[in-house]
């Protein structure tokens, strides 16, 4: 690396082999750090010496320096892994243990040559045991990897088809357009394609820090075992399959999460935000809600790990370590509330059981979708564009204490009827349980709403949270066909009401165009669709006959919401003299306003609500 020459520590003769097999590690005593000195913007560097042996024991010396004098650098972006399988590596003469994926990636970059690697690494640079220092460090690494020449990206070691799926990276970024779909398509290529499954399903991939560090870098380079490969490369690789999204459709239709892996995980998973594609730093919850299925081995980092690269990161406070996971989690909902002065954040809401007794207003980040597909109505991957409380601002207010939220809304109705509750297991047997499910609804349903033409449509709507588009060709009818055709055994189509709808000529002319083998395909992917929005809700019936969908845990005498600054209605249970939240809900007809016409028109009331 250019002018590593420059970098001098009171410079270690690099060990031999012989001599460091006789001093053994069991005679070095622990490494004690030195304190960064409080106001200096320091940070530590640390030099990996060289060895000519790649087996030999890591040695290496610590800098303090400037982040602002700092000599040239590169930052190594990897997942810790296992701490039950920590070995000491060498710092000035002195044991740190490291964790084992750290070593190997330490081994995989550690030059054989003189001056040495000059690395930033968080296990080694900052003082884990130093509750204090560890969130003023965290509080630099947005600047520490955008100040790297090079981020090196250490996915692991080799296995046993992790070159296969480098090899296809390599072919497809190196292909002319027209070569790639006869790639995809090859049946020779199908187990290099699953190898490529396998290498963005890695571990690496699933780290909440990745997304700060890779996103911060001016260059990164990707390491798999011997493999070397520029991360702008993957990159490409990731929008060729998302052009081809269609063709893997047809060729995994039986593994969607294949599919949803090779376009949307591995690299394609530590974009900023799904939600816009602005280069400024997104706001805190749409990170929040992008990498909610992101791992950490400190529940605090799940907020933390995404301060620094968001809009908040001037105005969220301080990054303090020495705070519960509660005030983390009820300050980020607050904070998000206040600068947003909306109430969509609360909607995240899942925490069934709740491990840190939080308010139920506040998310549990800690608690990943149930399942990678999950959505949140609107909050996540939604085609419409809800407006419950179209551009009303919250009216809110939170107690001293910080825990309970005042706030104003609109009165729907209460809850009188819900249905059984529909959890996905995520398996290829999806689609017989959601049908059976789906039968039970309707039942209930019907006994409201009739047998009529628009009921069932009504119904295909609120099963779909809103999102089944009538006629609008050759998807809309093999979405209908094939969700309920595939188990039609359990329905008869004279009272299936979504076959019904198919006697229109416009949508039945479209069935011929439909092939036998992209029919079997529609009916696999179908059904697991319908089963997404219905996952861990109920169908409920109010009082007054309004339909919708709802939490699974909701109940009857439950009320439904419409909350000024919140573009979903929302059910709460009242408690005493207070409420708890309980989740958002699909209302059909109060999806974009109604609520504040029928307020205007006397009909609906308006009530402040203390939510704990």
């Amino acid at each position: 690396m250019r002018d590593q020459e420059q970098f001098q520590m009171g410079r270690l003769k690099p060990p031999s082999h012989d001599g460091m097999q006789a001093a053994g590690t069991g005679s070095r005593p622990k490494y004690q750090y030195r304190l960064l000195t409080p106001g200096k913007n320091e940070i530590r560097l640390m030099k990996v010496l060289p060895a000519a042996n790649s087996t030999d024991t890591i040695h290496c010396e610590l800098l303090h320096t400037t982040l602002d004098e700092a000599p040239p650098y590169q930052a190594l972006s990897y997942t810790w892994g296992d701490a039950a399988g920590a070995r000491p590596i060498c710092v000035d003469g002195m044991n740190l243990p490291v964790t084992q994926n750290l070593r190997h990636a330490l081994h995989r970059l550690r030059p054989n040559v003189e001056p040495g690697l000059v690395l930033w690494v968080d296990a080694v640079c900052i003082n884990q045991e130093d509750v204090s220092e560890r969130g003023i460090q965290t509080g630099k690494m947005r600047e520490i990897y955008r100040h790297a020449e090079t981020v090196n990206v250490w996915l692991g070691l080799q296995n046993h088809d992790s070159g296969a799926a480098i090899e296809l990276v390599d072919e497809l970024n190196t292909c002319t357009p027209s070569e790639v779909g006869g790639i995809i398509q090859d049946p020779q290529r199908a187990d290099q394609i699953k190898a490529l499954v396998v290498l963005f399903r890695r571990q690496y991939y699933f780290r909440i820090w990745v997304v700060q560090e890779v996103q911060s870098a001016r260059k990164a380079v990707v390491y798999c075992g011997p493999n070397v490969i520029p991360w702008i490369v993957l990159d490409k690789v990731c929008d060729i399959l998302k052009r081809e999204e269609i063709h893997l459709q047809k060729i995994f239709y039986k593994s969607p999460s294949f599919i949803r892996t090779l376009v949307s995980g591995g690299p394609r998973g530590l974009q900023l935000s799904r939600y816009s594609s602005t280069d400024l730093a997104p706001p805190l919850s749409e990170l929040l809600l992008s990498h909610k299925s992101k791992k950490s081995t400190d529940p605090k980092d799940k907020v933390y790990a995404l301060v620094g690269i968001s809009s908040s990161r001037n105005s969220f406070g301080p990054i303090d370590y020495s705070l519960s996971v509660r005030d983390i989690y009820t300050h980020t909902a607050r904070h998000i509330i206040t600068t947003s002065q909306k109430l969509d954040i609360i909607c995240v809401k899942q925490h069934d059981l709740d491990q840190f007794q939080l308010p139920s207003w506040a998310p549990d980040w800690t608690r990943p979708p149930p399942h990678p597909e999950h959505t949140v109505i609107g909050l996540h991957h939604s085609e419409e564009d809800f407006a419950a409380a179209r551009e009303t601002e919250a009216i809110f207010e939170f107690s001293d204490s910080g825990y309970q939220l005042k706030t104003k809304g609109i009165i729907i109705d209460t809850l009188k009827a819900t249905s059984c509750a529909f959890k996905r297991t995520g398996s290829q047997s999806e689609a017989k349980p959601a049908l059976k499910t789906l039968r039970q609804w309707w039942h209930i349903f019907s006994a409201t709403k009739g047998d009529s033409l628009p009921s069932r449509a009504m119904f295909c709507q609120v099963i779909s949270c809103g999102n089944w588009h009538t006629y609008d060709g050759d998807n809309y009818t093999n979405k209908l066909n094939a969700m309920f055709s595939l188990h039609n055994s359990l329905w008869s189509s004279e009272k299936n009401p979504i076959m019904s709808l198919l006697s229109n000529d416009e949508v039945t002319d479209t069935i011929v165009a439909c092939s036998e083998e992209d029919y079997e395909k529609f009916q696999f992917a179908t059904i697991l669709s319908a089963s997404l929005t219905m996952n861990r809700r109920r169908l409920f019936i109010s009082s007054s006959g309004f339909v919708g969908l709802g939490p699974w845990n909701m109940e009857e005498s439950d009320l439904v919401i419409v909350l000024y600054g919140c573009r979903f209605p929302v059910v709460l249970r009242p408690v005493e003299n207070n409420y708890i939240l309980i989740g958002e809900a699909y209302v059909h007809g109060f999806m974009t306003g109604e609520a504040l016409d029928y307020l205007r028109d006397g009909l609906l009331h308006e009530e402040t609500f203390e939510i704990h």
